[in-house]
């Protein structure tokens, strides 16, 4: 059976503790470790790696969305535990697996804690079939695509950047939009560093592929397809550095296309 480490964040001790409670009563988890603050997670995600994060958002020195923005590729799966409806979508832009409003039910939490566990499955089942498939090769050069009765391959150059759709990531290429059934993090662990960059935790973009760098309300990055990718707070500083040999515009040129950021 499948067991899993879960850690619960968040800065007031009742609520922590209510979580805690329903999250242990749970069979498949093994391991459940308490934190009253971002930072003190964030220590304790790198120290002990929890397979699922309970995350409160409004939480004095580094709150939910910034901590959960930050967190590395095949990091935890998140789930945030919020008495505010605002933040949801700001949730939803860095990939998180649900979004429970306080005051919950036991009922709400174990079915948010299930959709944790499924996610979790999928992601240690999609690692499991890349070590599998690819074997020894150190990266991925090109992607073999069944379409009907043809096969589609597609190089590497090729791809422009994938996002993650839930289960399955879309790779948006120079030939089209492709969805395969893997998670991005198994699916970036193929690709080159050198090469490919994380903009946020649902998106990895190819560098030769970009052609603009605008600063609107924080970094995006304008692709050769036309769709822009907003880069996170916590991963600007690196995307920039790996896009600083190259020259770029400072706003998009008139009529260009305007793509899914």
């Amino acid at each position: 059976m499948t067991k899993f480490r879960v850690l619960v964040v968040d800065d007031e001790p009742l609520a922590r503790a209510a979580v805690a409670g329903i999250v242990k009563s749970d069979a498949d988890v093994d391991a459940i470790d308490e934190c009253g603050d971002g930072l003190a997670a964030r220590e304790a995600i790198e120290r002990d790696r929890p397979d699922i994060v309970f995350l409160d958002i409004e939480m004095p020195g580094l709150d939910g969305l910034r901590l959960a923005d930050g967190l590395p590729p095949g990091g935890p799966v998140v789930v945030f535990t919020t008495a505010y409806s605002q933040y949801a979508t700001q949730a939803f832009d860095v990939a998180a697996t649900d979004y429970v409003l306080k005051p919950f039910s036991r009922e709400r939490l174990l079915a948010s804690l299930a959709r944790a566990k499924r996610r979790v499955r999928e992601r240690r089942l999609g690692q499991l079939a890349s070590e599998i498939v690819e074997g020894g090769q150190p990266y991925l050069e090109r992607l073999s695509l069944k379409l009907g009765d043809r096969t589609l391959v597609v190089s590497e150059d090729e791809v422009i950047w994938v996002e993650a759709q839930d289960y399955c990531v879309m790779v948006h290429s120079t030939r089209g939009r492709h969805l395969l059934r893997a998670s991005l993090a198994s699916f970036e662990a193929r690709l080159d560093p050198a090469r490919f960059v994380r903009a946020h935790r649902a998106a990895v973009v190819n560098v030769a592929h970009v052609r603009e760098l605008v600063d609107r309300d924080g970094l995006v990055l304008v692709l050769c397809d036309g769709s822009e990718v907003g880069v996170s707070r916590a991963r600007r500083q690196h995307v920039e550095g790996m896009l600083s040999s190259r020259r770029f515009g400072s706003a998009r040129p008139p009529n260009a296309p305007s793509g899914p950021r």
